[in-house]
């Protein structure tokens, strides 16, 4: 009874063991691909055309081209390929433009100066009529 209770746990337990090793070629090729990514940019007409749908990281914007990549022979390889359209459209995604960061400044800004005009004005309640 007990060795088939231990036959029992052994086979579960190998039926339910899922294990994944990675190849340690595609690690480094991914490496290498999201390291070539970080240099990628999206020109002007591409990024406007791209924030009408932030979605589709499978688009042509993200392909990696000759002068993207440290290694040419790697433009042929599926997981680099892979690898480099997901960064490239992470990265892409989360860039902002120039009139985002002026907004968010000017937003501090006058935050900052609510807060110091009101602090004056609680301090000094003469000042006020």
């Amino acid at each position: 009874m007990l060795r088939l209770l231990a036959l029992t746990i052994v086979l579960l337990s190998f039926s339910t063991l899922k294990v994944q090793a990675q190849n340690l070629r595609d690690d480094s090729v991914k490496n290498i691909a999201i390291t070539d990514a970080k240099k990628f940019r999206l020109d002007k007409a591409d990024f406007k055309m791209f924030k009408r749908n932030r979605r589709n990281f499978n688009s042509d914007y993200f392909k990696p081209a000759k002068a993207d990549v440290s290694d040419t022979t790697l433009l042929r390889d599926s997981v680099y390929a892979k690898a480099f359209r997901q960064k490239a459209w992470k990265r892409t995604r989360t860039r902002r433009t120039v009139w985002h960061y002026a907004w968010v400044t000017e937003a501090v800004y006058g935050g900052a100066y609510i807060v110091l005009l009101a602090g004056v004005l609680l301090t000094n309640p003469e000042n006020v009529r």
